[in-house]
C-alpha cells in the first residue's frame, strides 16, 4: 500500500507540474492586428520583453499572475467602459516605456511610427 501511495504521489506531482508549466508558457512572437486601419500591424518578440521586464503586470496591468490575456480582450478599437482604446493603450504603455528607457540612456525599442508599424 505504501508503494502505491508513493507512486500515486509522484504521478500527481508530475501531472500538476506539467499543467503549471504549460499554463505559464508565454508566446514567442506577437502580432497586434486587431485595430490597424492605415498602418501595418505591430509585431514584437513577447518572450524578449517578458525576459527583460520580468514583471507581467507592467504590461498586463489588470490581470492576475498566470492569467494574463491578450491586450485586445480589454482594449478595443474605441473606448469601452473604463478601458482606453487599443491604440492609446499601446502608445502610452509600449511607446512610453521605450521613451523612458531612451531617456535613461538604456537600450530601447522604437518610438517612431515606422519602427513598430513595419511595411
Amino acid at each position: 500500500m505504501k508503494k502505491f501511495a508513493m507512486l500515486l504521489a509522484v504521478v500527481m506531482v508530475a501531472v500538476f507540474s506539467a499543467g503549471v508549466t504549460v499554463a505559464a508558457k508565454e508566446p514567442g512572437t506577437v502580432t497586434i492586428k486587431e485595430v490597424q486601419k492605415i498602418k501595418p500591424p505591430v509585431t514584437f518578440e513577447h518572450k524578449a520583453h517578458a525576459d527583460r521586464i520580468k514583471n507581467c503586470a507592467e504590461c498586463h496591468h489588470k490581470d492576475a499572475a498566470g492569467k494574463e490575456q491578450k491586450c485586445f480582450n480589454c482594449h478595443k478599437a474605441v473606448k469601452t467602459g473604463a478601458a482606453v482604446p487599443m491604440k492609446d493603450a499601446m502608445h502610452t504603455r509600449c511607446k512610453g516605456c521605450h521613451q523612458k528607457l531612451m531617456e535613461a540612456k538604456k537600450p530601447a525599442g522604437p518610438t517612431k511610427c515606422d519602427g513598430c508599424h513595419k511595411k
